[in-house]
């Protein structure tokens, strides 16, 4: 696209697809806050979805459109923000929906569609573009958001609010001694924040979310080169090693929500994050120069058996942290019913995960590429090898 429609120079199409991309998570950690702040104070989330579809819809039509640079950041610009309130909004729209007993499995569930159309897409996207041509690939995910967005039109929304364990003569009584409204509201915000903020549960969920989506992005700057120089595997290869960090994670990500649901967090989260710890640490060493781990002798196989574990174990760590973070939110407000507003806080909870995913996302390759530049892929490796038994430390 950038070289046939845009006429990008070929020397400049690798730095524009690195800023094309790298847009929607700098958008995601500016907008984040922003969405979820107006997204609480709205009456139900159904009007803040189709909103942001519709935008996400002429966002995608732009970018399709597109016949210069300055088009394509602005239709980038509108699919990042509309994408981030869409995600959070209809994640805070189901913790709200689901009991909390339930919701781990729901949430899960939720995250393995998400993952399946972000493994799936750019698979499709690439097999429509070479046997049907440009305006049939474009005209898939039109279709999809455009049959989101009737969706959503006929969703049935629940506006119940949370429940106010303060009477209302009381509620009336405090109110008397503010000077206005939106004092109660500038209260109620700051006290969010620093309940959230101070809580050791939720910091605990934010750095999981953190490191895990910076290990997760690093790869993606360091192991198709690794690979490559060591094992002398090509793009399909690679592309299949990919899957193989992403693919168990769906389909053992519903497992994880319902093993948390029955048992809690805890135990699993610790036992596989000093298992990912092992993993991290067999895949640097693979095609290293250790006798048994080289290329010649058995790096192939522990290489591709790590990748794999670690796809399988990563749902109940980094996987498992937002729901946590949403069931921990949802017990504070059962605790102090109202304490963040009339409309509760969920979607404020969860453009904190979209901001902790997307700051892991910009600085996962940064890490991962200087890393391997200044002390090698194998040291690399068993840097985050540590960083993940400190994570079983936290939990």
């Amino acid at each position: 696209m950038l070289q046939n429609r845009l006429h990008v120079q070929p020397s400049q199409a690798q730095e524009l697809t690195s800023a094309v991309l790298a847009l929607h998570g700098a958008l995601a950690v500016i907008s984040g806050p922003v969405i979820g702040h107006f997204a609480d104070k709205s009456k139900g989330h159904k009007t803040t979805l189709l909103l942001s579809l519709g935008w996400c819809i002429v966002g995608t039509c732009m970018v399709a459109c597109a016949r210069s640079v300055p088009i394509l950041l602005l239709g980038r610009v509108m699919q990042g923000i509309a994408g981030s309130a869409v995600w959070i909004v209809g994640f805070a729209t189901v913790a709200d929906t689901i009991s909390p007993n339930h919701i781990g499995f729901a949430m899960s569930l939720m995250m393995s569609c998400a993952n399946t159309g972000t493994i799936s897409g750019p698979a499709l996207a690439g097999l429509l573009l070479e046997a049907t041509g440009y305006w049939i690939t474009w005209s898939i995910p039109l279709l999809v958001l455009t049959v989101d967005f009737i969706a959503r039109a006929c969703m049935i929304e629940s506006l119940s609010s949370p429940p106010s364990s303060t009477p209302h003569d009381s509620l009336t009584e405090t109110a008397s001694l503010l000077s206005s409204c939106e004092e109660q509201q500038i209260l109620r915000d700051e006290r969010f924040w620093r309940i959230m903020l101070c809580d050791g549960r939720i910091l605990t969920c934010l750095l999981i979310i953190i490191s895990g989506t910076t290990v997760s992005t690093s790869f993606h700057a360091t192991l198709p080169l690794h690979v490559e120089e060591n094992f002398g595997w090509g793009p399909s290869t690679t592309g299949l090693l990919f899957a193989g960090l992403v693919v168990p994670g769906v389909l053992i990500g519903p497992v994880a929500g319902w093993v948390r649901d029955r048992i809690g967090t805890q135990r699993p989260a610790v036992v596989c994050s000093i298992l990912q710890a092992i993993m991290l640490g067999l895949m640097g060493t693979a095609g290293s120069d250790i006798p048994w781990a080289s290329a010649q002798a058995m790096g192939k196989p522990i290489y591709i058996a790590s990748i794999i574990a670690i796809g399988t174990f990563r749902p109940f760590v980094s996987g498992i942290a937002p729901v946590e973070l949403a069931a921990t939110a949802k017990a504070i407000q059962e605790e102090s019913p109202a304490i963040f507003g009339s409309e509760g806080g969920m979607s404020r909870v969860f453009s904190m995960l979209d901001v902790a995913a997307s700051f892991g996302m910009m600085i996962g390759p940064i890490i991962g590429g200087s890393l391997k530049e200044m002390v090698g892929y194998k040291y690399m490796s068993w840097t985050w090898s540590k960083s993940f038994n400190l994570t079983g430390l936290l939990r």
